[in-house]
């Protein structure tokens, strides 16, 4: 169970396919970034701080932030947006040659802020991706996104609603408030990682 933003908002995970809903969740170390770059050269102080600052900041292997800020003249903020860019890049190009693949397994995430509540669920190929680090955050993306939607619909809507989004409505839907791109570009950029077919399907709110 993660508790975001505050004592009263939860995510609590259960695992789809072969195994019951309700199991716990098991955080895995973030797997390696897949995309290359040239190699390392020497650099001086103030450069090597800031490689290990955008280093610890997103993940990347010290190759594709070394890259990142000889790229972007040693701008830390265009440097991470450099190395998320080319992430995303490439998970598109994996996420179109993975296609077609079944996804059996999975996590179900749900979300409960206030009075509104959402129920997503993200699928992928194993069950070893499943307990992929990356996956579950990605499922928590998903929630927030779709959390945040239904707070927009509820200034709208005068009475109880009960909704349902299909994959692709929600593959639409902004990352959330902290998030740049689509739920949709996010996927992409996890596939990249975990290098497994993914998938949004139909979530329900309340």
């Amino acid at each position: 169970m993660w508790m975001l933003r505050s004592l009263r908002v939860f995510l609590l995970v259960a695992r789809t396919g072969s195994h019951p809903a309700g199991s716990l969740l098991r955080q895995s170390p973030q797997p390696p970034h897949t995309f290359h770059a040239g190699p390392c050269l020497s650099a001086s102080a103030s450069s090597k701080e800031l490689l290990m600052k955008l280093r610890r900041k997103t993940g990347y292997s010290f190759v594709n932030c070394k890259k990142a800020l000889e790229t972007c003249g040693e701008d830390l903020k265009q440097a991470e947006i450099w190395l998320h860019k080319q992430a995303q890049k490439e998970g598109w190009s994996k996420a179109a040659k993975l296609q077609g693949r079944k996804t059996k397994e999975g996590l179900i995430g749900l979300l409960q802020e206030g009075n509104i509540t959402v129920l997503v669920e993200v699928n992928c190929e194993t069950d070893f991706v499943s307990r992929n680090l990356k996956f579950q955050q990605l499922v928590q993306q998903v929630a927030l996104g779709t959390m945040m939607h239904c707070q927009n619909l509820k200034d709208q809507l005068s009475t109880y609603s009960k909704g349902f989004l299909n994959s692709s409505e929600l593959s639409r839907l902004p990352a959330g408030p902290d998030r740049e791109g689509s739920l949709k570009d996010h996927l992409a950029l996890a596939i990249g990682e975990y290098l497994e077919h993914s998938t949004l399907k139909m979530i329900s709110s309340s």
